[in-house]
């Protein structure tokens, strides 16, 4: 779950292919069908820097963004089709969306501004990357962890 720009908090129902919504001040939960063809299976979510939401869309290898004022969501393609996106981390200083490629051992970074994609292989087959997060005194490098301890590392993006 992840909290969006208006406060409002926001989970991801995986088996239900449904993104919902929970008024803090209210208790009401909304639920958003994801405008996806199939089985888009929603994983982790997270805000960038303007409250907005970014969702992996594992099953489908997507990413989504639910604009959080008007709740339109729109579907992003990484290059590599079957990357199994698991879980979203936003970089708020930079504004790039990162991803872990769960399925294709890869770490995607996105850039929302001018949609474009970088590819990140990990280091060994089968790293199962389900978790990932920004090292906060580095934004260039991205940790990630598996789904058994020794499964676990960092991406780091050195400057050219």
């Amino acid at each position: 779950m992840a909290v969006a720009g208006d406060g409002s908090v926001w989970f991801a129902e995986d088996e239900a292919d449904l993104m919902a919504r929970v008024d803090p001040a209210t208790g009401k939960v909304d639920e958003y069908k994801i405008p996806y063809e199939g089985h888009a299976y929603p994983r982790r979510l997270s805000a960038d820097a303007n409250g907005d939401l970014w969702v992996a869309l594992w099953k489908a290898g997507k990413l989504m963004k639910v604009d959080h004022k008007t709740k339109q969501m729109t579907v992003y393609s990484p290059p590599t089709s079957v990357s199994g996106s698991y879980s979203v981390v936003v970089d708020k200083k930079n504004s790039f969306v990162w991803v872990s490629g769960q399925q294709a051992d890869m770490i995607v970074r996105f850039d929302p501004k001018t949609q474009e994609w970088v590819e990140f292989p990990l280091p060994e087959a089968e790293t199962d990357a389900r978790r990932i997060d920004i090292d906060p005194t580095n934004p260039n490098r991205i940790y990630f962890a598996g789904n058994i301890p020794g499964r676990m590392g960092f991406v780091e993006v050195l400057p050219q």
